[in-house]
């Protein structure tokens, strides 16, 4: 809308007529023909509002996000910074100061909006802000460890155990979720599949870990009386066999956290789904570890081998991120240390690594910060801000900025 600006307004500001805009270009060495058919004088609200006015700059994947109607949303709780979320990246909110000063002008034409055949006029445009800051936006990694803490407040442990005490805590819907963790929709639900979280009755939840157990030694059960190891598991019969036990949906999901979609063959093929072994044999070694405290490196190997089914291997590999070896002990001995439970924030992320172990190789450390990287920060670029690389026996090793190698 164009503000109209009465007479005596106009006077205040001092009006300017075609003859002084023709004044002005001759001042400036300009012919009238440069211009285009309506000049815009720019002046000054008497009321500049430069307290509810907020600029924010945007880069192209968010701009093309609201371009593209995508919902863009500014999450946080009032301890929290804000965070600006698109359908798939989350971003800092960082205020940012400008030696110049910006002047908004909701009205100002720009050139190509500008008509050129009409006849010549003198329109004005008020300036109603004046601003020396902004905010800008900073790729950011999604803070999701709130989503775990919320997810764990009342986690699922069966049907039996919904009413006692221990399970009264509060269940949320996804949007609560959305809402209370920062992280854009897609990083939330690639968090809730991290989690094994499971949907019922509308909330989502954690499985505790001691009914996840039953649930997934039950399905293993099944597999061994009906072959299933080798042809995978019959998703109906599985939960056809399992659903006076455990609720449905709660079946189908640990079938599918600890397998893979077998390609189906023909119309009437029933969903059928392969056990995964990495994923079998990690979840026995948290089982074997999660309550142990140091573990006897040797025995755990055989006890660890000895838990999983018939005719799967283990390997060191399917644990990573989530126990530490120490080689150097008499004997050598194993921990439960995951990843999952370490600081977000990088700089804190560091300094406990280093707490726990002075020294690490980078395959050793690897595991537990490569969640920090981004597409122009990678492990190497990480070690070299955070850490001092040093030879030990010939091998490099990384080691706390604060402290000498």
């Amino acid at each position: 809308m164009e503000v109209e600006l009465e007479n005596a307004d106009a006077e205040i500001r001092g009006d300017r007529s075609q003859e002084d805009v023709l004044s002005v270009l001759e001042y400036a060495k300009l012919q009238a023909c440069d211009l285009r058919s309506r000049t815009q004088c720019i002046l000054f609200s008497n009321t500049l509002d430069n307290e509810h006015i907020k600029l924010l700059e945007l880069d192209s994947s968010v701009l093309d996000s609201i371009m593209a109607g995508d919902r863009v949303v500014i999450r946080g709780d009032k301890d929290d910074s804000a965070v600006l979320c698109t359908r798939d990246k989350t971003y800092e909110v960082k205020e940012a100061e400008t030696s110049n000063s910006l002047l908004i002008l909701p009205n100002l034409q720009h050139g190509p909006d500008l008509p050129t055949d009409a006849p010549h006029e003198v329109q004005y445009r008020e300036v109603i802000s004046v601003l020396d800051k902004y905010f800008e936006l900073r790729p950011c990694k999604p803070r999701l460890r709130k989503l775990k803490s919320l997810l764990q407040e009342n986690q699922y442990s069966g049907r039996e155990c919904e009413e006692d005490e221990q399970h009264q805590g509060r269940k949320y819907t996804y949007s609560e979720l959305l809402d209370m963790v920062q992280a854009s929709e897609e990083e939330v639900q690639a968090a809730l599949t991290s989690y094994k979280a499971c949907l019922i009755d509308g909330y989502w939840r954690m499985l505790d870990f001691d009914f996840l157990m039953q649930v997934l030694n039950h399905i293993l059960q099944l597999c061994e009386e009906h072959d299933w190891l080798m042809t995978g598991v019959n998703m109906t019969e599985c939960c056809d066999t399992l659903q006076d036990l455990y609720p449905r949906q709660v079946v189908e999901h640990v079938v599918k956290c600890y397998s893979d979609p077998k390609t189906p063959q023909g119309e009437n093929w029933d969903p059928v789904y392969v056990l995964n072994e990495d994923k079998i044999c990690r979840f026995f070694a948290e089982l074997t570890l999660r309550n142990s405290g140091k573990f006897h490196y040797d025995e755990f190997l055989q006890v660890w081998q000895q838990c999983v089914p018939a005719g799967m291997n283990t390997s060191l590999y399917q644990i990573e991120g989530m126990a530490l070896v120490d080689e150097d002990s008499i004997p050598p001995v194993i921990w439960y240390f995951t990843a999952e439970d370490l600081p977000e924030d990088t700089a804190e992320r560091f300094e406990y690594l280093f707490q726990t172990r002075k020294k690490w190789t980078r395959e050793e450390i690897t595991p537990y910060i490569k969640d920090l990287t981004t597409n122009k920060v990678d492990v190497g670029a990480l070690l070299t801000k955070y850490a001092r690389a040093s030879l030990q026996n010939g091998i490099k090793v990384y080691s706390s900025r604060k402290t000498s190698a």
